[in-house]
């Protein structure tokens, strides 16, 4: 399952410098260049995620990211691309909530997917065995087309039982990063046909100082792996 990511020139130094004290696993620049690549559970590449960074605005313990998100299809071919904002806060790094849109959501042309509810976090320093915070949101679906907006529901999803599991070093195309390797369990609610429906799933994370996610693997709910994404591009 899996859309949606984020001055002054003369502060653009003390901004980078604060944004560190906020949260050093999310420590982008103004031009910083992120390149996310999605897997199958066979292992083929079934797509691309490509971030900029294309401004920073605030400091100290509340930094705004401007972001240009760019989705691509296993052919390269340009699903989507969208202006979306990032934010840290008090130390606490608020992700971005489209890779919980369900795939199938994410590559329809016509589509707009909005997220309703609490935002996924991550703290500024982790410890092992540590139990992170819960979020619940909704996955809103519209569309101009009056078939797709019909056959379309909207989706409620829990993301919960999430945990700090160990430090791991992870070797991707991008390079070998020290991680903290976070793992969780989520429920997605929807209706199809008119018919609820209720899908579980669990998956792991491997986060690292100032690039974020390097790693993530998906399950189905008998712990099979569905997919995986790796960090294989970023430059800052």
């Amino acid at each position: 399952m899996l859309k949606n990511l984020f001055i002054l020139t003369f502060l653009l130094g003390l901004t980078n410098l604060s944004f560190s004290q906020c949260n050093p696993y999310f420590n982008y620049d103004e031009g910083t260049e992120i390149e996310q690549t999605n897997y199958n559970g066979k292992g083929k590449p079934s797509g691309k995620t490509t971030m900029v960074i294309k401004e920073v605005k605030g400091g100290g313990d509340h930094v705004i990211y401007v972001t240009q998100m760019t989705m691509q299809d296993q052919k390269d071919k340009e699903i989507n691309s969208a202006e979306i904002e990032m934010e840290c806060e008090n130390g606490v790094f608020k992700l971005d909530l489209s890779r919980f849109a369900p795939q199938n959501m994410q590559e329809m042309e016509g589509i707009n997917i909005e997220f309703e509810g609490s935002q996924l976090e991550l703290p500024s320093t982790f410890s092992v065995g540590e139990t992170l915070k819960e979020a619940n949101f909704t996955v809103k679906v519209n569309s101009d087309n009056p078939a797709l907006a019909m056959a379309m529901a909207d989706s409620d999803i829990n993301i919960y039982n999430r945990k700090v599991e160990a430090k791991e070093s992870i070797t991707t195309p991008a390079g070998t990063f020290e991680c903290y390797k976070i793992s969780y369990n989520s429920t997605m609610e929807t209706k199809i046909m008119g018919i609820k429906k209720t899908f579980e799933t669990s998956a792991i994370e491997w986060i690292s100082k100032d690039v974020g996610m390097v790693k993530m693997e998906s399950y189905d709910k008998k712990g099979k792996m569905s997919g995986y994404t790796l960090l294989t591009g970023y430059k800052k």
